[in-house]
């Protein structure tokens, strides 16, 4: 690791690629690669500088003035033409119009109208996965809940409600650079397109759902009814490709430490703190992109104003300054501030409703599986933006 000299101070290069194979499948290893330079690196095979230490990343997140999203989260230009509308690609006060409008069934408060509905499925869902005794929590558990409960709950229609995952995963691999798989999320994400500027859209929208909630307040808060139909897309990309990839990794550390799984059977008031120490490992969404809008130094490092700069949220969570031993996985953990939901205005809108998920799913099964045995190798998941598992082979041991 040499040295980049600056107008200011001094910066590391980091020779890691983290857009290509190795470090999606395997972004830990790059994660420290870029920590060990200091809290901002240079990435010369990505052309960005890194924000990647804990503290500097919480602070940048923080100045939402300096480090925009309203340009667009994704480090390609052409990409961001195309996802500018969301909440997510937005600045104060426009985003904080729309996150009042699209956060406000998401609340605690809110969600105790599902939670019902939710806890049965896990039940139900937990009764089956016992039952077979051999499962994939990859591909059989985690995606279970996210979309038998919360795509009815969004309520695109039936086309919509089909496209989702497709739609979603597409946003996400676009917001990072995709490669060979570039061409395939582009032909996916003008399908969504199509779908949001599709006049029909807003009539087959389930009459109490999310998307048609939103879309309502929107226009009667002013929106042109086209704008309005671009606040539906705060509930395709965030509400079921992170709760999944966290669901399938955490039944990996599970079967990986038993020791784990039987503590939170026998006090099951870890089971909130393990969610947030299953997400701050994993960190689902690894980065997103910030257009930096002014000079600055950030951790004795010049940011110059009119480029970007990679908000890496995976290790500013694997950062020992602020998380001791950050590899282990341990559920009694302090891990208050962690960045696996994201960190200042642009928090994940959709945490509480993922907590509601992965808490009913651990505590069902927690009633009627003693521990979890790997019975295959774990396959990740290629998408540059999320940290997910394609397959985690389990046996349930009841």
């Amino acid at each position: 690791m040499d040295i980049r000299s600056g107008s200011v101070g001094a910066v590391s290069h980091c020779d890691v690629d983290f857009y290509s194979d190795e470090c999606v499948i395997d972004p830990v290893s790059a994660y420290h690669q870029m920590l060990d330079g200091g809290p901002v690196v240079w990435l010369p095979k990505n052309n960005l500088h890194a924000i990647c230490g804990y503290s500097a990343l919480t602070e940048s997140l923080r100045n939402h003035g300096c480090f925009r999203s309203g340009k667009g989260v994704s480090v390609n230009e052409d990409v961001n033409a195309m996802l500018i509308g969301s909440t997510l690609h937005s600045d104060p006060p426009q985003h904080d119009v729309t996150r009042a409008i699209t956060f406000s069934p998401l609340t605690p408060k809110a969600l105790e109208s599902v939670r019902i509905k939710v806890e049965e499925q896990a039940k139900y869902l937990a009764d089956e996965m016992a039952a077979k005794g051999k499962f994939d929590a990859a591909s059989e558990l985690a995606p279970y809940l996210p979309l038998t409960i919360v795509r009815d709950l969004v309520g695109l229609g039936e086309h919509g409600k089909s496209n989702m995952l497709k739609w979603g995963a597409a946003t996400f691999e676009l917001m990072g650079n995709p490669g060979d798989r570039r061409q395939v999320a582009i032909e996916n994400l003008k399908s969504l397109r199509r779908f949001l500027e599709d006049r029909t859209t807003l009539q087959a929208l389930s009459p109490d759902g999310w998307a048609n909630r939103a879309t309502r307040l929107g226009i009667e808060s002013g929106m042109e009814p086209a704008r309005a139909a671009e606040l539906m897309r705060d509930y395709i990309a965030p509400s079921l490709d992170t709760t999944i990839s966290a669901i399938g990794y955490a039944i990996m550390l599970f079967a990986k430490h038993p020791e784990q799984w039987s503590k939170l059977r026998a006090d099951r008031s870890l089971i909130r703190n393990a969610i947030e120490e299953i997400v701050r490992l994993n960190t689902p969404i690894k980065a997103f992109s910030r257009y930096v809008a002014e000079d600055i130094e950030v951790g004795g490092v010049p940011l110059s104003k009119d480029t970007r700069v990679l908000m890496v949220f995976g290790a500013a969570n694997r950062d020992s300054s602020r998380f001791p031993e950050p590899d282990e996985f341990d559920i009694e953990r302090n891990v208050r501030g962690h960045v696996g939901f994201g960190h200042g205005v642009h928090a994940c809108l959709g945490m509480h409703l993922a907590r509601l998920e992965m808490s009913s799913l651990f505590n069902a099964l927690a009633d009627r599986i003693e521990h979890f045995e790997l019975t295959g190798p774990v396959v990740p998941s290629i998408n540059s933006t999320i940290h997910s598992l394609a397959s985690v082979p389990v046996r349930a041991v009841s």
